[in-house]
C-alpha cells in the first residue's frame, strides 16, 4: 500500500539509490547502509555530482547532446584538482559521461514537454518513507501519458539488477503522479545504467524484482530500531 508520508511519524528512511543497492548486499553492507541512512555520513557527498550537472547540460529540446556530454568531459579531465581522491573523481566522472554518450540516442525519453527535476520528493511504500526523484519528467499531452527517465552512475557488478530495483521504485512513485488526462506509463519510463551502458525499460522489470523490493523493506523496518550511533 503506497501513501504519503505524514509529517508526524518518524518512519525508517532511506533513499532509492541506497534500498536499491540495500537489496542485493551482503549483511554488513545492509547495516552500513541504514546507518548512514539513519545518521547521516559527511563522506556520503553526491560524487557524480559533475557528471549529473554535465548531462542536464546537455539536454536540449528532448534529447541529450552526446557532443556536448564529451565536451563536459573534456572539461573535467581539465579541471584543476587539490588531491589525489579529488583529480580520480573527476576522471571518473569524466568516464562517467563519455559512457552516456556512447547511448545518448537510446537514452532520450519519449517525446513530450520534459521538466528536470532537482529536488527529492518522498513517498511512503511499506512503513518505510523513500526518497527519489527521476532527472527528467516528460508528460504528454496528445498521448495522456506521464513517463520518468532516471540516471546511475555505479561501477557496481550488480548495477544493472539494482537499477531494476530503482526503476520498480519510480513504477510507485509514478502511480502517486498519474491524473486525469495524464496517466504514468511505466513501459515508457527508463533507468539509464550509465557504467554499464544499459537503458533498462519499465516491461524489463520482472515481478520477482517486486517480490525482492518488498522482502527489502520488510527488513528495513525490522533492522531500524537496532541501528544505533557509532562510538
Amino acid at each position: 500500500m503506497i501513501q504519503l508520508a505524514p509529517l508526524a511519524l518518524q518512519p525508517p528512511r532511506i533513499s532509492a539509490n541506497q534500498l536499491g543497492e540495500f537489496v542485493f548486499a551482503s549483511e554488513k553492507r545492509r547495516l552500513s547502509i541504514l546507518h548512514d541512512q539513519k545518521f547521516g555520513n559527511i563522506n556520503a557527498a553526491p560524487y557524480y555530482g559533475p557528471a549529473l550537472a554535465g548531462v542536464r547540460r546537455s539536454f536540449s529540446n528532448g534529447h541529450f547532446s552526446d557532443s556536448l556530454l564529451k565536451r563536459e568531459a573534456r572539461l573535467l579531465l581539465g579541471r584543476e584538482a587539490k588531491t589525489p581522491r579529488q583529480a580520480k573523481q573527476w576522471a571518473n566522472n569524466a568516464l562517467a559521461l563519455q559512457s552516456f554518450a556512447d547511448i545518448s540516442e537510446e537514452s532520450d525519453p519519449p517525446t513530450g514537454e520534459h521538466r528536470l527535476l532537482r529536488k527529492n520528493a518522498q513517498i511512503h511504500l511499506d512503513g518505510v518513507a523513500i526518497s527519489v526523484y527521476p532527472e527528467v519528467v516528460t508528460e504528454n499531452l496528445t498521448d495522456e501519458f506521464i513517463a520518468f527517465t532516471k540516471l546511475r552512475f555505479s561501477k557496481s557488478k550488480i548495477s544493472a539488477d539494482v537499477s531494476e530495483i530503482v526503476l520498480l521504485i519510480l513504477h510507485y512513485y509514478g502511480q502517486l503522479q498519474s491524473r486525469t488526462g495524464l496517466q504514468f506509463n511505466f513501459e515508457r519510463s527508463k533507468v539509464v545504467d550509465c557504467f554499464s551502458k544499459t537503458v533498462i525499460l519499465g516491461h524489463a522489470v520482472g515481478r520477482r524484482r517486486d517480490q525482492q523490493l518488498h522482502q527489502a523493506l520488510t527488513l528495513i523496518r525490522w533492522l531500524w530500531p537496532q541501528i544505533e550511533p557509532k562510538e
